[in-house]
């Protein structure tokens, strides 16, 4: 009993103190739902689109280059290693493959030596790709291994980058081929590069690398069985076809809330902090809480006493908060429109608890208020 009758005259004294300051009490409560209407006004601004039919793309061929590659004739193929003749006709055949834009084959010993004349030689530019065969032949006329391995390599920078994706400005810049990025750094909903049956960026359809790998793979089943690939081959048709997209909703507001729903949450919940960390600061300050340990209070209660009012006026703006994003209140739908309600306040409440325990820890690292004024008009009272 004399714990409960000391925890609810804790209550009743927070309560008085919280009751004389009508409009620091009102502002703590309406500024989240200030914060929350911002975002609605987001929403009704941000129309969306409903795409209910998958999305389908035609197939096209890569057994040439595209355009513009195939209208400049006086690209080179290099090809590595160069003291194997096997090789060589792989590369002759590659550059019959792909047509007249292929003028001439180059060997190089050694990948280094093909790096050396890429750095060092202006005449590099050129060379439209690098056929790297992974395989160490000890002599000219050795055959391919069964297993055969072997990488393209390209030029750093593509060459038909669209003039819109050359700039550091657009999130889809084109200045390399991402082979470090499995997915974009910003994801739009829907299929990416939507309008392009190619895929778009990274262009390894229209940079040619697509067109190259087919004609080098096509050389390597004649340089086994040359009848039977040909045969094969005049019979086979390959194309490529871009994956269908299931339907979808294209909405950028999806966009906007991943980065200011946080802040705006941690905006919202900022003087209520800095209300917590003076409150009890000054308490400290005046010796209240040590002449309050003196007459028997046990501290726990004390900060239990704290947490609950501020738990019960955020538990408040909690509520109002996911009414408001969760609440159909424009024709565009509500701000988190497929979330369950009680979800949503589940995570505000525990959001709340966290920011009042961080509350907490900063006031214990203070025994006395201080006032930090920036100027005149703007002054930070802890």
């Amino acid at each position: 009993m004399a714990i409960a009758r000391q925890f609810g005259l804790l209550l009743w004294k927070n309560y008085l103190q919280q009751k004389r300051q009508i409009l620091v009490t009102l502002v703590e409560i309406a500024l989240p739902l200030l914060f929350s209407g911002i975002l609605i006004v987001v929403r009704e601004n941000v129309p969306f689109k409903d795409y209910p039919n998958a999305t389908l793309y035609q197939s096209f061929s890569v057994d040439g280059l595209p355009y513009p590659l195939d209208h400049y004739h006086h690209y080179q193929l290099a090809y590595v290693p160069g003291n194997a003749s096997v090789v060589r006709r792989v590369a002759e055949d590659v550059q019959r493959s792909l047509g007249p834009a292929i003028s001439s084959v180059h060997g190089f010993e050694t990948e280094e030596q093909f790096e050396d004349f890429v750095r060092k030689d202006p005449l590099s530019r050129k060379v439209l790709a690098a056929v790297v065969f992974e395989h160490s032949f000890t002599h000219d006329d050795e055959p391919l291994p069964q297993q055969v391995s072997y990488h393209l390599r390209f030029t750093f920078s593509p060459r038909n980058a669209p003039a819109k994706e050359k700039s550091e400005l657009n999130i889809n810049n084109d200045f390399d081929w991402h082979t470090l990025n499995l997915f974009p750094l910003f994801q739009l909903p829907g299929p990416r590069e939507q309008y392009k049956r190619h895929g778009g960026t990274p262009g390894y359809f229209r940079e040619g690398f697509l067109a190259v790998q087919h004609a080098v793979n096509q050389a390597i089943m004649r340089s086994y069985n040359s009848t039977g690939a040909a045969w094969l081959l005049s019979h086979t048709r390959v194309v490529l076809c871009r994956f269908p997209f299931p339907p979808f909703i294209y909405d950028v507001f999806i966009l906007a809330i991943q980065n200011q729903l946080p802040l705006l949450l941690v905006l919202s919940l900022t003087y209520t902090s800095l209300n917590i960390v003076r409150a009890v600061v000054q308490e400290k300050e005046r010796k209240l809480k040590e002449y309050m340990r003196m007459m028997g209070l046990s501290n726990w209660l004390h900060w239990t006493a704290w947490f609950l009012m501020f738990f019960l006026f955020l538990s408040i703006s909690m509520f109002f908060v996911t009414l408001l994003f969760c609440i159909k209140v424009s024709p565009n739908g509500a701000v988190l429109t497929y979330s369950d309600p009680t979800l949503v306040f589940v995570f505000l409440l525990v959001f709340a608890v966290a920011t009042i325990n961080f509350s907490f820890m900063i006031s214990a690292f203070f025994s006395r208020g201080v006032c930090l004024c920036f100027n005149r008009f703007v002054c930070l009272c802890v």
